[in-house]
């Protein structure tokens, strides 16, 4: 059974075919189906938009063709335009779609109306195209992550097995530079001493790399990067005169994503509220602290409120590191963050 659907009062309701229709009512019977197509979809759209033209003109069938696919129907099936010349066909703008209609009482206004109809279901069968297109992305997606969810598996169980074969031959070779060390195989010379030291040194730098390059977890952060990205829009202000400074390409930190993001732009804001004219920033490497120094200076002579400092302490703090204030002119404020593979970075 067939439900026509009309706008009473803003919601959809039942209306009699012998009812003489007019162009308002026409108007918000199409404002019906344009807001079912928005709350429900473009396919349950173009349903209720067939229905509504199978009410207002009182014609027995109508379908919407898109080629030789049949999208949607009301009423009775009409045959074929080809088969038949009952049918009448309204093109619709498309031009991939055409909108059959067998006719029972011909009316005046159904040619112009149906023309209407047709241009309506133009825009439903594009908005039906976008969420069939957005709907298989989505599939797509899912299967992509599915696909990357396998492989970090993969990868994480290749990364615990390297990192277990790396370690097993170092600690045994540990093991052996010990007992050289304690004399277990006998009075070692100045120039063996000496090369067991280095071999004990190398020793401890690869097990460090191992666990830095193949520890659980992502890549370290940038700190130039994340410094850079924080005072660009300081170093944007055309009253400011921003120096940068870094020997280095990359500087690799230590620390939570969260918390270091979080340091560097309250750092910037910190800084652009002094209204400086100049500010340089430099980072630098401390190899024997492993740590990062970062200096922030500005050509203003007072410093930075406690509240502030505070704050930015607190950070440093929970990254490991320390900060430092130079209170007399001119301003500047040192910063020191653990860093990563600090010696491999340098050499």
């Amino acid at each position: 059974m067939i439900i026509p659907l009309l706008v009473r009062g803003g919601a959809l309701s039942g209306r009699q075919p012998e009812e003489a229709l007019g162009p308002a009512e026409a108007e918000r019977a199409m404002a019906a189906v344009a807001e079912h197509a928005l709350r429900n979809g473009a396919r349950a759209g173009l349903e209720a938009l067939l229905k509504e033209a199978l009410r207002l003109t009182g014609a027995a069938g109508i379908a919407l063709h898109e080629g030789r696919m049949r999208i949607a129907e009301a009423g009775l099936r009409p045959p074929s335009p080809s088969r038949s010349r009952r049918v009448q066909v309204f093109p619709v703008e498309d031009g991939r779609s055409t909108l059959v209609v067998l006719p029972e009482q011909a009316a005046a206004e159904g040619p112009e109306l149906l023309e209407r109809i047709a241009r309506l279901a133009g825009t439903l069968l594009v908005a039906r195209r976008r969420e069939a297109s957005a709907q298989t992305r989505q599939a797509q997606l899912y299967q992509e992550r599915r696909r990357l969810e396998r492989e970090l598996a993969f990868r994480e169980c290749n990364r615990s097995r390297a990192s277990h074969d790396l370690r097993t031959p170092l600690l045994v070779i540990k093991g052996y530079l010990d007992m050289m060390r304690k004399g277990m195989t006998g009075a070692l010379t100045p120039t063996m001493e000496r090369y067991v030291e280095r071999m004990v040194s190398a020793t401890q730098d690869m097990n460090m790399l191992i666990v830095q390059q193949l520890s659980r977890g992502g890549a370290p952060e940038d700190l130039r990067y994340l410094l850079e990205q924080a005072f660009e829009p300081l170093a944007r202000a055309p009253h400011v005169t921003l120096h940068l400074e870094c020997a280095l390409p990359s500087a690799p930190v230590r620390g939570s994503t969260a918390v270091l993001t979080q340091l560097a732009r309250l750092l910037a804001r910190d800084v652009s509220a002094l209204n400086a004219h100049t500010v340089n920033l430099s980072i630098e490497p401390h190899e024997r602290l492993g740590m990062w120094r970062v200096r922030v200076s500005t050509d203003k002579h007072r410093a930075l409120p406690a509240r502030k400092v505070a704050q930015l302490e607190q950070l440093v703090l929970r990254l490991g590191g320390t900060l430092s204030l130079q209170d007399e002119a001119p301003f500047e404020l040192r910063l020191h963050l653990p860093a990563v593979g600090l010696s491999t970075v340098l050499h």
